[in-house]
């Protein structure tokens, strides 16, 4: 059984990483952009406003919406790859709901916790400093994706996880170190 998730702050190549990992070990794909994208257009999000995407989803309990599906979609398959765990959706509800919605950060923790257990492989694509001008699809600001880098290996820790699922992290920096990492961590 192959359940395998990739986490990391945004820009760091998860959703590459994760489509050909999910071609390798020839297992569904779940994207996230596949729950993310429908709500951002429903709610009008636009891409050149500025907002960081992780801030604009924060607001009006859509956090605990993207939540609920993500754990849905995952929990209802024995294999998949997927490009954002539940120890990202943690992460980013601790950054941005900690100082104005404790009661919705503590039932998405919670949630999270409880799920974690659900992968067999946890891979961690680590920060790295990423041009904001590279991606021209959503606004990345470095200081905040290294917060949420931080956040996220806490969480592993805090959690245990590495004591429930195999956890790595990569240590490449381009595409093909990476996958080359990822084909020895699988194969074992």
């Amino acid at each position: 059984m192959y359940r395998v998730g990739f986490t990391g702050p945004a820009g760091t190549g998860k959703s590459t990483l994760a489509r050909e990992t999910a071609k390798l070990l020839d297992v569904p794909m779940l994207s996230s952009r596949d729950i993310t994208q429908p709500i951002l257009e429903r709610d009008e999000y636009e891409y050149g406003s500025g907002i960081q995407i992780e801030r604009f989803l924060a607001h009006n309990n859509r956090q605990l919406e993207i939540m609920r599906e993500t754990i849905k979609r995952q929990k209802k398959l024995d294999n998949f790859v997927t490009d954002r765990t539940v120890v990202d959706l943690a992460a980013y509800a601790i950054k941005e709901l900690h100082e104005h919605d404790g009661k919705t950060l503590k039932t998405i923790y919670n949630n999270c916790q409880k799920a974690a257990g659900m992968y067999t492989h946890l891979i961690v694509c680590p920060w790295r400093q990423v041009p904001v001008e590279n991606n021209n699809r959503r606004t990345l600001n470095t200081w905040y994706q290294f917060l949420i880098h931080c956040t996220e290996r806490g969480i592993i820790r805090e959690w245990g996880l590495k004591e429930k699922v195999q956890v790595f992290i990569l240590d490449g920096d381009g595409f093909d170190e990476r996958m080359a990492e990822i084909k020895d961590i699988l194969s074992k």
